[in-house]
């Protein structure tokens, strides 16, 4: 586990043998891993590698206040272009924002952002481009905590691989009953989205799971269980409820689906993966480091 731009944090190595599981606390070095301030360019990106197959998580916080895992993809979460989903439900409480930051693989790494809303240092709808060395990193932060300024739509595209981490901090939970919480996962680019995605119901109290549909090309026609929802243009997401166990959504052409789930009030969120017949598995093992509800 090192920082390739040399961001401060010691490299860390372990041994992990097979069908087995460990975790390493940062907590020491948080100041030179979290990504701020925004619209800065900074040495905080992280690169884990292994001598054999492994699957990872980071978890913000794990067993505190408002924790979350980032399920980290590996390759699948590398490309050129990503659209950047979010969730226009919630608001944002104590000062937190929606955000998304972007890590480069690759030194001179020429990105393009094109914000949805106003972040910090930019105007909406306005591209900017920054240079990135292989391990920097560039927070894109929205300017307020309403949902509607949320940062959906927003358009990245790079001259070499990137990562995206999506984040959505002390989401108010007043909907579901008043708590507040982390939500956020790790993206994926437009080469790695489908037209067919199944999400299954969480926890959350009325009025239950979100999932938020975001186009990628014009004239895309979205279906829920075979019912026509909306038709959509590149950069348009759509709001659907989730109150049944589970639920197909089927589109005309490849778009973003993302989940707002969670327990009781405590809300979370997470990008889905497609259905397509090169995926899956009859056997499937993940690991937890806490015991919080599941």
């Amino acid at each position: 586990i090192t920082q390739p731009a040399n961001g401060g944090m010691p490299a860390q190595t372990i041994s992990i043998p097979a069908n087995a599981t460990k975790s390493v606390d940062l907590t020491a070095w948080i100041d030179n891993i979290e990504c701020k301030p925004a619209n800065s360019i900074l040495n905080n990106g992280i690169k884990i590698s292994s001598t054999a197959n492994i699957s990872a998580y980071y978890e913000v916080n794990a067993n505190g206040y408002n924790p979350d895992l980032f399920v980290l993809k590996g390759n699948n979460a590398l490309g050129k272009d990503f659209w950047i989903s979010s969730q226009f439900f919630l608001d944002n409480q104590n000062g937190s924002y929606s955000s998304f930051n972007i890590v480069a693989t690759e030194d001179n790494t020429t990105v393009t952002i094109t914000p949805s809303k106003n972040i910090v240092g930019h105007a909406a709808n306005t591209p900017f481009t920054i240079t990135l060395n292989k391990g920097q990193t560039y927070a894109a932060v929205a300017t307020s905590g309403l949902a509607a300024d949320h940062l959906q739509g927003s358009h990245v595209t790079s001259t070499k691989p990137i990562a995206i981490t999506l984040s959505d901090d002390e989401l108010a939970g007043t909907p579901y009953g008043g708590c507040a919480d982390l939500g956020g996962d790790q993206t994926f680019p437009v080469d790695n989205i489908g037209n067919e995605y199944v999400a299954v119901k969480g926890g959350l109290n009325n009025p239950f799971d979100k999932l938020y549909i975001l186009a990628t090309q014009d004239g895309t026609t979205v279906y829920q269980d075979g019912v026509l929802l909306s038709t959509l243009n590149s950069g348009q997401s759509y709001e659907a409820s989730l109150s049944n166990a589970s639920t197909y959504i089927k589109s005309s052409l490849p778009v973003y689906v993302y989940q707002l789930s969670g327990i009781g009030c405590e809300a979370g969120t997470a990008i889905l993966p497609k259905i397509s017949t090169c995926n899956g598995n009859s056997s499937i093992t993940f690991t937890r480091t806490s015991n919080e509800y599941l």
